[in-house]
């Protein structure tokens, strides 16, 4: 019943807020305590002996990179990770992010735990997609991506899921480590500092667990598949860029329109031909649903600040927790840290 009583408290809390509506939070609530109502201890799931020899193996993997999370990247030691939940289903979320017509920058929705983030999260597909259209109705850009896993902040101890499982060893351990990275520090109101902090954390993890664990090999190919994700990823930053001096010019509309659509043309195309010459990773269902304002900002929320933090890291002389360190300090500044 823990949890039960945990979920009606966040319930009156999300209702009292008046952030957002009481339907947003109530699928909100609902499917956050499913979640945890339905989980298990993976010690339970791995001693059952109805537990497939598979889903034995990776979670027992997970256990593994749990455990280096708190001793060796100084991640934090929290309840989370410990269960496991079956979803039954290949997504745990689809996330609505939303952009102007000429703004490069996403739209916020805020909320009483997270503050002001730019996306939303639906439980339910056709939920997510009838708030993508309620924006489009209001003259707004959007994308509706799809979600495996996501942190509570600490608020809960969030399981695994199932969702993530079939993920190579690499690919699930940079996900743990990058949900966990937000238990560690996350400011309320900017979602790039916070998204781009635990994207360069989960990536360093994974590099030195991969050398600490003598997978030279795998360690080779990580790298150089995170360097052709840079390339993808600064490919989209220029175009950004590009529309960002677009929309601040003072000419009509309909230019501006005519031009947005040649810039992002420009982009596909230039992404198929690096994409031909294997200089970037695979982005094709990506690309190919189309381009807008909103999926073009989404990418920048996860990458932005990346660079930054590898310098951080480098004035920390590679010191996790020296590093840890900087980045709360500059967490708390009042330019930051403020709403």
């Amino acid at each position: 019943m823990r949890y039960f009583r945990t979920g009606v408290w966040l319930i009156a809390v999300l209702l009292l807020s008046g952030c957002q509506s009481v339907a947003y939070y109530t699928q909100a609530t609902v499917g956050q305590s499913a979640l945890l109502w339905h989980s298990r201890p993976i010690d339970v799931v791995i001693s059952d002996p109805k537990t497939s020899d598979s889903l034995r193996e990776r979670l027992r993997f997970v256990e593994h990179v749990r455990e280096y999370a708190q001793k060796a990247l100084f991640l934090p030691a929290t309840g989370s990770y410990r269960r496991f939940t079956d979803i039954g289903r290949d997504f745990v979320l689809w996330s609505v992010v939303a952009a102007g017509e000429f703004s490069t920058e996403p739209e916020v929705f805020c909320h009483p735990i997270a503050g002001c983030v730019a996306y939303q999260g639906y439980f339910k597909h056709t939920d997510a997609l009838a708030f993508a259209e309620q924006l489009e109705s209001q003259g707004y850009e959007t994308t509706v991506g799809p979600v495996a896993a996501y942190s509570t902040l600490g608020w809960f101890a969030d399981p695994v899921l199932s969702s993530v499982l079939h993920y190579p060893d690499a690919q699930l351990a940079e996900l743990l480590f990058h949900e966990l990275a937000h238990e560690l520090l996350f400011v309320p109101g900017d979602t790039t500092f916070n998204e781009s902090f635990a994207t360069f954390v989960a990536r360093a993890g994974v590099k030195q667990w991969l050398a600490d664990s003598g997978r030279a090999s795998e360690l080779t190919e990580f790298t150089e598949d995170a360097s052709r994700h840079d390339a993808a990823v600064n490919l989209i930053r220029d175009t950004r860029v590009r529309l960002t001096e677009l929309y601040a010019r003072s000419i009509p509309d309909s230019d501006k329109r005519r031009q947005k659509s040649l810039l992002l043309d420009e982009l596909q195309a230039k992404y198929l031909a690096m994409r031909k010459a294997e200089a970037v990773s695979n982005w094709g269902r990506w690309f190919e649903e189309g381009l807008n304002n909103a999926k073009l900002a989404s990418v920048g929320s996860y990458n932005d600040d990346v660079s930054f933090f590898a310098a951080l890291f480098k004035q920390a002389d590679r010191d996790l927790e020296a590093f840890y360190q900087l980045a709360e300090e500059y967490a708390t500044r009042p330019d930051v840290s403020g709403d």
